[in-house]
């Protein structure tokens, strides 16, 4: 183990994250902005403190560590600078476990008798040879027409196939739901994607601008606001959106107070949790209505997406697969108030294709405006939390993607 790695993860455990910038070396300096490290150290934060570490790989001065926090694990990567005191290369990334191979057998439903039928069975089966893994759920929407694939089970070891009616966490791609209710707010009138959050917001937070240039709506939806991944609790320093956080408009107030931009909001994207986490609040607050009575009455009813809820019923959990994390641990039910807008919503593969039809036919004037891009082009950039790309063919290509702990 290096001075230099244990030197920096003191620093970190002390929250002393300017002091770690200044270990890089001039090169690292002159290419990467201090306030992009600090950034990624903030979020990093949000874990807790790292309790351990050990080396796992080293090549000629190239060095990644696992970090163990108390319920996560990251990778860290850096290179030593020719003196060994400083790093040329610094970077944090989501621990992910090598996959425990050797499946070669699993329940499904595959008739497997044309070329989409093939196709579906081969990505399957790639992803069903990790034994950490208990089920898999595919929908394809293709010339108007629907296909659902069932693979493994709801919970490892059950011998019962997914259905289309069962139920996963989708995690962040909730937050298309949210642009798409912000797109909805904009066509009534009630909003305008340049407005100042603060005019929907009770209290005064001059922090929540930089050089005279406010944090938008548009901006939190297209994660241009300069706002952080996440945040903590400025009380008991516990992360925001933990499901043993009880969230309150109190909590909001002094996470709102506690933020500090330190850059021009709009200039630059930096994916945030917490800006789509205060839309949602901002959304629910402009109507009256819970963030799920807005989705319900928006999205869920025209799109006719009778199983996709925030909260479900004891009936309902009963028909949730089992989530399992990267070394096949089985993770809990998760909830949380603040996170709903963010990554809350459960659904059903049969529910998405729903969705994901009324996207790309019978778009109406809310879903449309949703598309468009609010920073970069069609080229590539960033509509009401939709990531749009231009494909090499031509292609129009809408994504997101999502995840949870156990999904």
């Amino acid at each position: 183990m290096n001075n230099l790695t244990s030197t920096i993860i003191s620093e970190f455990n002390n929250n002393h994250f300017k002091e770690i910038y200044a270990l890089a070396d001039s090169s690292f300096k002159a290419n990467v902005a201090e306030s992009d490290i600090l950034s990624l150290l903030n979020s990093a934060a949000t874990l807790g403190k790292i309790k351990k570490y050990e080396l796992a790989i080293a090549e000629d001065g190239n060095h990644t560590y696992r970090l163990y926090f108390d319920n996560k694990s990251l990778f860290l990567d850096i290179s030593l600078a020719f003196d060994s005191t400083s790093f040329s290369r610094f970077g944090l990334r989501p621990y992910k476990l090598p996959p425990v191979l050797g499946r070669t057998d699993f329940l499904h439903e595959n008739p497997i008798k044309t070329n989409l039928d093939s196709t579906i069975q081969k990505a399957a089966k790639d992803y069903m040879e990790n034994k950490n893994v208990a089920g898999l759920s595919i929908g394809v929407f293709t010339n108007n027409e629907m296909y659902i694939y069932n693979f493994g089970e709801t919970q490892k070891g059950n011998g019962t196939l997914p259905t289309e009616n069962t139920i996963y966490e989708i995690g962040s791609v909730t937050k298309v739901f949210t642009g798409i209710l912000l797109a909805n707010a904009v066509v009534e009138g009630k909003v305008k994607l340049d407005d100042d959050i603060r005019k929907y917001l009770p209290g005064i937070y001059p922090n929540l601008e930089y050089q005279g240039r406010p944090v938008t709506l548009v901006q939190l939806s297209n994660h241009t606001s300069g706002l952080p991944f996440t945040v903590k609790l400025p009380d008991t320093k516990e992360d925001a959106f933990s499901p043993f956080v009880n969230f309150n408009d109190d909590m909001l107030f002094k996470i709102l107070n506690s933020v500090k931009l330190d850059t021009v909001p709009g200039v630059q994207k930096n994916y945030s949790n917490l800006g789509t986490a205060i839309l949602g609040q901002i959304l629910a607050k402009i109507y009256g209505q819970s963030y799920e009575q807005l989705l319900t009455t928006y999205i869920l009813k025209p799109y006719g997406m009778k199983q996709t809820k925030i909260i479900l019923s004891k009936k309902e959990k009963r028909k949730m697969s089992t989530g399992y994390d990267m070394e096949g641990k089985e993770t809990k039910y998760w909830y949380n108030k603040l996170a709903e807008s963010a990554g809350g919503i459960h659904s059903t593969v049969s529910d998405m294709l729903l969705f994901v039809k009324k996207q790309m036919s019978d778009v109406d004037n809310a879903t449309n405006f949703s598309h468009q891009p609010t920073f970069g082009d069609k080229q590539e950039g960033v509509g009401l939390n939709w990531d749009i790309y231009t494909t090499k063919k031509g292609y129009l290509r809408l994504a997101h993607d999502g995840g949870t702990d156990g999904f």
